[in-house]
């Protein structure tokens, strides 16, 4: 029988939550192939984001080889207009799948993020939670969805129900379905087609701590006693379910096969937002417009006419799920009517403005002449002072209640990434010195207080997820200690003992083998894989993007 893998992703999985839960005995199947394998914390992207994490673990590239540095394809010079949502085309590089396709693997991939539209050499393929809605062309062949569809049901590609108080079970019954139906529709698949390497993505296990981190977080200023024990006993009970699901896909793998478990990121509660387009328009660095109208509208936004005081209200009013659950088409009006109403970056004077914030966990843009649509700042000398002074304007941020430094690590492009798509990335990025503070994706002014408390979502991701691995060449109950999310698909190509494109980053992780199986297949390494540039180009209709940038602002992923 020919070498099988399978590779389970748990978005968002940490062992902050799943040690409880295994040490409680509610992940018993989790702990036996703990304690049978390899297992360690995995450094995820800078970044620390869904699409770039998952990206740059199938390819095994840094982003600035890949392309992908958010859930948006940022546009040079769109100023205030929308970046494009990212898809399989916004992508370079070869998936590690489609490396084994040339070589006469076959393939199966269910769900992972940043597959639509699904491309594949030899297998099958569901794509992800990033399909427009009402789009059928998610599956390869395109014939794929109609079977799984007639036997289990409309594909449940999306998470749509959001915390507010009284919502709870709504949430854990969405998240039990999707878990339930994407492992009934895996089983099928694993059974009903050949496959050398299949891999999987289950999304409920970070919707659930996105939503609901404040239910298992005493310390979180959202915790309620009374919520907390209202459904404590369903929230161990889904966990347990997500145990059975790993227990079920690998027994149905068998014991010949090496089993992956992995995140694309941790998690950890959130308790206040920053946006750092009001920082910027407090140091003078992004300037706003002097006509009559952006005047009343900051009037308008001092007084807090701002679209988190709307969020806030809808909140109160128990309307928050409108966010997710409302049409497009009516979505697109709200937007374009609190831009009408509200300050956001279409009221910003390019042509004065040095910096300016787009993208999550701490991104800013130098507004580059040449680069930018009405660039100000000189490439060269200007340039090299501008990001010396806000790199020392964000070092000397203090947090007013802890009275430490506000900002962590800051980084220019060049520390963080190679590559051709290096120049598309931030000119600076940085991370809070306290994640529990999260940089929102400031694509407007969200509020009009640089730092406030965290709304909607309670918790958030963090730069370490995990990494588990057990087979017949993989050591019994060893641990990985500097594992990188880019390490994965050289992992996964030398456990079939193939080479290994020597344009990938990551590194194969031989502390994972035997020293038997690495004796008898030792690291190869083979050219550069070709592959086709990505169409950098609208794969979706105005309305379908819209709807897609919607759907994200709902997750919170864009502020």
């Amino acid at each position: 029988m020919s070498k099988q893998v399978l590779f389970i992703g748990l978005d968002g999985a940490t062992f902050d939550v799943l040690d409880p839960l295994m040490t409680s005995g509610s992940m018993p199947r989790l702990r036996r192939f703990i304690d049978e394998g390899v297992s360690g914390l995995l450094e995820t992207t800078i970044p620390p984001i869904t699409p770039t994490a998952w990206v740059s673990w199938m390819t095994g590239k840094n982003p600035g080889k890949h392309g992908v540095f958010e859930f948006l394809l940022r546009r040079k010079g769109s100023g205030a207009l929308p970046d494009m949502p990212v898809n399989s085309r916004s992508r370079d590089g070869l998936p590690f799948w489609d490396l084994l396709g040339q070589m006469g693997k076959r393939a199966i991939v269910t769900n992972m993020p940043c597959t639509y539209p699904p491309t594949m050499v030899n297998g099958l393929m569901v794509s992800d939670f990033l399909t427009p809605r009402g789009r059928r062309d998610f599956t390869h062949p395109a014939t794929l969805v109609e079977e799984i569809e007639g036997k289990f049901g409309p594909y449940q590609l999306y998470i749509t129900e959001v915390y507010t108080p009284g919502n709870i079970d709504k949430i854990l019954d969405q998240l039990f379905g999707e878990l339930e139906y994407k492992t009934n529709v895996n089983r099928y698949l694993m059974n009903e087609y050949g496959w050398d390497v299949f891999a999987t993505h289950y999304w409920g296990t970070d919707r659930f701590q996105h939503e609901l981190w404040h239910l298992l977080d005493e310390s979180h200023p959202a915790f309620d006693r009374a919520e907390h024990d209202a459904h404590i006993g369903r929230i161990h009970e889904y966990w347990r379910a997500v145990d059975s699901t790993l227990g079920s896909l690998i027994d149905e793998a068998g014991d010949d096969a090496t089993v992956y478990l992995g995140s694309d990121h941790g998690f950890g509660p959130i308790k206040k937002f920053l946006c750092f387009n009001v920082w910027l328009i407090q140091e003078g660095l992004l300037v706003l417009k002097r006509d009559a109208m952006t005047r009343l509208k900051r009037i308008l936004f001092g007084l807090g006419l701002t679209p988190d005081l709307a969020y806030r209200s809808a909140m109160k009013l128990g309307l928050a799920h409108l966010r997710l659950s409302v049409g497009v088409t009516n979505r697109s009006k709200l937007m374009r009517l609190a831009n009408n109403l509200m300050l956001s970056l279409e009221d910003v004077d390019w042509t004065r403005t040095v910096a300016f914030s787009k993208g999550n966990y701490g991104q800013i843009f130098i507004n580059l002449r040449g680069r930018e649509t009405n660039g100000v700042v000189e490439p060269g000398a200007e340039y090299s002072r501008v990001l010396g002074e806000i790199k020392k304007k964000l070092a000397a941020l203090i947090d007013p209640e802890t009275k430490q430094p506000l900002i962590g690590p800051i980084w220019e492009r060049e520390d963080l990434y190679t590559g051709p798509h290096s120049s598309d990335s931030p000119d600076l990025q940085f991370l809070p010195a306290d994640m529990t503070n999260k940089p929102l994706g400031t694509l407007d002014l969200t509020s009009n207080k640089f730092i406030t408390p965290a709304y909607g979502n309670s918790g958030d991701h963090r730069m370490h997820g995990i990494i588990l691995g057990r087979g017949p060449e993989l050591r019994g109950g060893a641990h990985l200690s500097d594992a990188k999310i880019i390490d994965f698909a050289p992992t996964i190509l030398h456990t079939f003992g193939v080479e290994v494109p020597s344009d990938m980053d990551g590194r194969v992780l031989e502390e994972a083998f035997t020293e038997e199986y690495m004796s008898a297949n030792p690291i190869r390494r083979s050219e550069a894989a070709d592959y086709a540039e990505g169409e950098k180009t609208d794969l979706l209709t105005d309305e379908e993007s819209e709807e897609i940038r919607e759907r994200l602002r709902g997750w919170g992923y864009l502020g």
